[in-house]
């Protein structure tokens, strides 16, 4: 059986299937245990599996599991696949470049497609942004960014904000605070001058705002916080020498700021002399239906990181920085201060470069903006028809959300609904995933390749699931 991408789902065997349960038991000898979830992780007295099917291969909005069944993948794969899984241009550049150049040296003896993927982040970040420190993962890329801080301020803190989430390695999870169990264990290894700030959601206001509040009091209650923080005992603010922030928060939920929020940064970032770090590890690369979110208010940082989607499902990441702030960590002299061993490997470059030329030539940041919009207008009649169970609609382009709250008086999270829902999906063929700091937000990063169809089967599915969920 084939798939063509932008098949409806088939599903005909339980989810998971016998197979998926089976290579599953066996990852488990081998895996540490924390990593994979299996059946122990199980909620049996509420129906709910949680238990992962194993995919065997994918394309365009598809993915079949080993035991044959073929879903519609709403995830993206965590936001990777925004051209689609094995988009043709991208398997292509990878067929190409594996039958000439696999590996190379990174920082010593660098393969073409490392310098054509440089000049063509240059070519398609903000103007103001012309210099990369390339990486494999978002968390690498976060890491870049804040030891970049580090050279140019002479300050190692930075400010960052709760439900932020910056990677699991052990410099970004200083900044990550998307849920305290993932840094709980480590605190001692964190830097410690890291602080965080409360993000302004408006939905949820921060410092005991009523639920009314208008947004743009919302955005300048904070930013006065974060002034306030910096200005107070020196002993306070005299070490911070960044701020980084998601423009809009992925994994805490798709938590978009008020408007002027990220302008307001800036200013502060410019009377502080900080460098301002935006994270775009998830909105970049046409997500937001903008080839960056940052360009939705116009407003360019001093250091961007880029991943996920960059690399096609390749691991490729980017901290691209302003000029005179690159220039601070000096020349290398042949031994760099800040490498890897895989830096600018010449197959995730060339997909890097696919990747870019793809979004560039067939306008996907419009398209995103225009399907998103329909996308969100179709998750508008579902809130209308459940508006004491569906809090808000999150998020921007194809980086949506649902919001589940147990009551819209009380706007409590509900994420046992939002798991139960994906749960429902999933069974009936679509995959979606939880995001918020309470699980209570059904997430959608969807491929932007999927069809109207897939789209109304998908509606259908989430109507019948709220229907009989509730």
């Amino acid at each position: 059986m084939t798939i063509s991408g932008e098949d409806l789902p088939r599903i005909q065997t339980a989810i998971p299937g016998p197979e998926s349960e089976e290579r599953v038991d066996d990852l488990a000898r081998s895996e540490c245990p924390a990593i994979t979830a299996r059946r122990a992780r199980r909620a049996e007295e509420s129906g709910v599996s949680q238990d992962p099917i194993v995919w065997r291969r994918a394309k365009g909005a598809n993915v079949e599991d080993v035991d044959g069944n073929i879903f519609v993948d709403l995830t993206g794969a965590f936001a990777v696949a925004g051209l689609g899984h094995g988009h043709p241009n991208i398997v292509e550049a990878a067929q190409n470049q594996a039958e000439t150049l696999i590996h190379a040296m990174g920082d010593v003896y660098p393969g073409e497609a490392k310098i054509e993927l440089c000049r063509r982040l240059a070519a398609v970040t903000p103007a103001e942004l012309t210099h990369s420190i390339l990486g494999l993962s978002g968390s690498s890329a976060v890491d870049a960014a804040l030891k970049t801080a580090a050279v140019h301020t002479g300050r190692s803190g930075a400010l960052a904000f709760w439900g932020g989430y910056h990677g699991l390695g052990s410099g970004s999870l200083g900044a990550t605070a998307y849920r305290e169990e993932f840094r709980r264990p480590f605190l001692g290894q964190l830097n410690s001058h890291i602080e965080h700030v409360p993000f302004p959601d408006t939905y949820r206001p921060p410092f005991g705002m009523s639920f009314d509040t208008k947004p743009e009091e919302v955005g300048r209650a904070v930013l006065t916080h974060i002034c306030n923080k910096l200005r107070g005992p020196a002993t306070a603010a005299e070490d911070v020498g960044a701020i980084i922030v998601e423009p809009i928060q992925g994994r805490g939920g798709e938590v978009a700021p008020p408007p002027g929020f990220l302008r307001g940064l800036r200013e502060i970032s410019d009377e502080f002399e900080l460098v301002l770090i935006f994270d775009e590890i998830y909105t970049g690369f046409g997500r937001t239906g903008a080839m960056f979110a940052c360009e939705h208010e116009g407003v360019v940082p001093d250091v961007m990181c880029v991943g996920k989607a960059m690399g096609g499902g390749f691991p490729l990441s980017a901290a691209i920085g302003r000029r005179e702030v690159m220039d601070s960590w000096g020349l290398s002299s042949g031994e760099a201060v800040h490498t890897s061993t895989f830096l600018g490997n010449p197959l995730g470059c060339a997909m890097g470069c696919a990747v870019i030329d793809t979004l560039v030539e067939e306008g996907w940041p419009a398209r995103v903006a225009r399907r998103g919009q329909r996308i969100r207008k179709r998750l508008e009649v579902l809130a209308r028809r459940h508006p004491e169970r569906i809090g808000r609609i999150r998020g921007r382009g194809l980086m949506l959300g649902l919001e589940f709250v147990k009551d819209a008086a009380s706007r409590v999270p509900d994420g046992e609904l939002a798991v139960a829902l994906t749960d429902y999906c999933r069974r009936r063929g679509y995959l979606v995933l939880p995001s918020g700091r309470h699980g209570q937000v059904l997430a959608l990063s969807p491929p932007f390749v999927v069809t109207d169809e897939q789209w109304e089967g998908f509606f259908t599915v989430l109507g019948e699931g709220l229907k009989s969920l509730l």
